[in-house]
């Protein structure tokens, strides 16, 4: 009975000083500075010169460049092809202009524009934007939702609030879903 006491006891005295061991290492833990978090950290640049693209700059006024890609762009832009996470100002490229999100802006381009939300206006040969609000003049234009106007030879959208006036002109959600020349509707 003595050897079953001494090893409950022993057993007792091992499981406490697992425990205050572990009491100890968290109280350490909580004692320890707090790592710094990593802040992104982005340039401001007013003249921008890209040979290609770097997403921490953020250009406020000129950004000239061959194959641009910044973060945000506000002002002027001139470029082979540019590309912005967002974009406000005015965008003139030879081959295409993208904006990943919001563009604010006119872009114009021989080749393509292209933007997530666009409120503005494109020209160009091909124009692309999931939402629109103004103008798109181009021989193919198209959108999932406009609020404005399409010129081109080829008008297409989801939905519209607005005209097209084109030889092919489609809305998806219209009654008449294909027309020629002109194509309007002003309502959803």
């Amino acid at each position: 009975m003595k050897k079953s006491i001494v090893a409950l006891f022993a057993c007792l005295s091992l499981t406490v000083c697992a425990f205050a061991q572990e009491a100890e290492a968290a109280a350490a833990e909580q004692q320890k500075p707090a790592q710094p978090t990593r802040v992104e950290t982005r340039t401001i640049s007013p003249v921008w010169f890209a040979l290609q693209g770097d997403e921490t700059v953020d250009i406020v006024g000129l950004r000239l460049g061959i194959c641009g890609k910044c973060n945000d762009l506000t002002g002027l832009d001139l470029s082979i092809a540019g590309e912005a996470v967002n974009a406000y100002g005015l965008q003139l490229a030879l081959v295409r202009n993208n904006v990943i999100d919001r563009a604010g802006a006119l872009q114009i381009a021989i080749g393509a524009n292209g933007a997530g939300e666009l409120s503005g206006m494109q020209v160009g040969l091909l124009n692309e934007a999931t939402i629109a609000k103004g103008l798109q003049v181009g021989l193919i234009n198209a959108t999932s939702d406009i609020r404005g106007v399409q010129v081109g030879l080829i008008n297409s959208t989801d939905s519209i609030y607005g005209y097209q006036i084109g030889l092919i002109n489609v809305i998806r959600s219209s009654p008449v879903t294909f027309f020629p020349i002109l194509n309007f509707m002003l309502g959803y």
